[in-house]
């Protein structure tokens, strides 16, 4: 991907489409975490980890592999520091 295309308008758009997406969803997935419902929560992190670096957002994809890995090993008590911290980077981007 060159830079000219990262820059041009539409994919900021997109950039911008995604980022917002995440923030209405991350209220919703914190909700699944007070429930418990850790398969609701892995596939919010599952793509997180598939889709952050092609909206050039790696730090959101090595949280959403976190985020699958400690429910894969049933470490869920550093879930709600890794949606903290998915939310600081939409707050920080959003702003």
């Amino acid at each position: 991907m060159t830079d000219d295309f990262m820059d041009s308008p539409e994919f900021q758009a997109l950039i911008k489409e995604y980022l917002n997406y995440l923030n209405t969803a991350l209220p919703g997935v914190r909700g699944h975490l007070s429930d418990n419902l850790y398969k609701d929560v892995y596939k919010f992190g599952h793509n997180i980890k598939g889709t952050g670096t092609s909206y050039g957002f790696e730090n959101l994809s090595e949280l959403g592999a976190e985020i699958c890995n400690n429910i894969k090993a049933e470490n869920y008590s550093n879930l709600g520091s890794l949606l903290d911290n998915v939310g600081n980077i939409l707050t920080e981007a959003l702003a």
